[in-house]
């Protein structure tokens, strides 16, 4: 079963801001981002984009009902 990519992560850290991680809903948005940040900011250690996949299905009502 292929699991859907839902969005493209771009993992982030910085030793004074911390650890964030932006999402793309696209990989070339994502790869775009990440060659900007390398090439404009020192100090953060920017990984490659790397998928969110949607591994379970939770409806509105379901929430509602917890």
């Amino acid at each position: 079963m292929k699991l859907p990519v839902t969005a493209w992560i771009v993992m982030m850290h910085h030793q004074e801001a911390g650890t964030f991680a932006p999402a793309f809903p696209s990989l070339d948005e994502a790869e775009e981002f990440s060659n900007a940040m390398r090439a404009t900011t020192e100090g953060f250690a920017i990984a490659e984009a790397v998928p969110m996949v949607q591994t379970t299905t939770i409806h509105a009502r379901e929430m509602i009902d917890r």
